[in-house]
């Protein structure tokens, strides 16, 4: 934001506000994360006195339209910002051209879903073209989807002068620390639903960090690979967990013990890992003493990442370690990042996330980063310098 001209232009402002709402149908303070990463962007475009036109994304419109709907985060980041904004049920086209002309200078205009038209999820000229047309600058504060190729993320800033927002700049210079130079020792924590969409990243890990810890399913995949658990488990996972363990070595940090009980939080037991009974069909977290190894070898870390819940942390009876963990961090003095949209959960559930260093957005998009993947909704806002 520092290298175009941005004073008095009208600006569109790319925002996720992929949020959850409470059983209200409001989006409350512990929800609002990624709403307030994208404020320090718009109070400056505020100061600068442009046209802010907001161009949301939120859920998925053809699966969840109640999740999608836009409105719920409109009155919420009114109240963040203690100041009105025009909503208008529209992307493109004459109403929202009427809508821009209207604007005074310094106020903002908050458009549909970009989600709602199905061009956003391909890469779509016209529809790009449609977007950028009341616009005179494009500033991305969406570094959570940066890792796909989407119309509003990719295209739309090759139309016009661009740049990245404050937050988003903040995201890659945190990451990049992770890369670059991290303070050793550097331990990582990382968790996640199937060990074949994180190989790269677990491979690439293994080449930077003194201590990898794993935790929620991705470890109970490691523990049947390991023939501590035989059930719940597909070949080709197993597969990638053993080519994980042979390059690992000593690196490598698993559970040693487990809960495990009913879906519901009931019937909770605590085993080790040689103990876990025959026909146990699913494992919900790490036990006590694995949760003290994992925050033991933080306590002696400089740099910690961490990825993923270690465990089922919306059930209660099976969110101890996630709790235990991140109230651990949070003392710490060390360079403590977290990210992933299920750890940014837990810790809003929590009320920690402005005890760390860095709270990033990105799930997927974090995860791409440290793999050092090319992200297409980045690569339109690098200038040569």
């Amino acid at each position: 934001m520092d290298d175009i001209p941005l004073d008095g232009k009208r600006v569109l402002v790319r925002a996720d506000f992929n949020v959850s709402s409470g059983p209200d149908g409001k989006i409350h303070d512990d929800e609002d994360y990624r709403l307030e990463a994208a404020i320090e962007t718009i109070q400056e475009l505020r100061r600068r006195r442009c046209k802010v036109i907001i161009l949301p994304r939120r859920g998925r419109p053809e699966e969840d339209p109640e999740g999608a709907d836009i409105t719920p985060v409109w009155h919420r980041l009114q109240d963040l910002l203690r100041e009105d904004i025009q909503l208008i049920h529209h992307l493109y086209g004459e109403p929202v051209e009427a809508a821009v002309q209207g604007m005074e200078q310094g106020s903002m205009l908050m458009l549909s879903n970009v989600r709602e038209d199905p061009r956003e999820k391909k890469e779509n000229k016209k529809f790009a073209e449609q977007l950028a047309a009341v616009a005179d600058v494009y500033v991305s504060e969406s570094f959570s989807e940066v890792h796909r190729a989407r119309t509003s993320l990719s295209l739309v800033p090759t139309l016009l002068p661009s740049c990245a927002g404050r937050r988003t700049v903040l995201e890659v210079e945190m990451l990049s620390r992770l890369s670059a130079n991290a303070k050793r020792p550097y331990v990582a924590i990382v968790s996640g639903s199937k060990v074949t969409t994180k190989v790269a990243l677990l491979q690439r890990l293994l080449t930077q960090v003194d201590t990898l810890c794993l935790g929620g399913k991705i470890a109970n995949v490691f523990l049947a690979a390991s023939g501590h658990w035989k059930d719940g488990n597909d070949q080709a996972e197993i597969e990638a967990a053993k080519q994980i363990m042979q390059e690992a070595g000593p690196k490598l940090l698993l559970p040693i013990d487990v809960i495990i009980g009913n879906d519901d939080g009931t019937d909770v037991r605590e085993v080790s890992i040689q103990e876990i009974p025959e026909g146990t069909k699913a494992i919900w977290d790490i036990g006590h003493k694995s949760t003290q190894g994992i925050i033991k070898v933080c306590e002696t870390a400089q740099t910690i990442m961490w990825n993923g819940p270690v465990g089922r942390f919306e059930v209660d009876a099976y969110g101890l370690a996630t709790k235990a963990i991140s109230q651990a961090l949070a003392e710490l003095s060390s360079y403590r990042l977290v990210g992933g949209g299920d750890t940014v959960n837990a810790l809003e559930k929590y009320r920690l996330t402005k005890k760390y260093d860095h709270v990033s957005v990105g799930g997927g998009a974090m995860v791409a980063f440290l793999e050092g993947k090319v992200m297409p909704g980045l690569e339109p806002l690098y200038t040569d310098g």
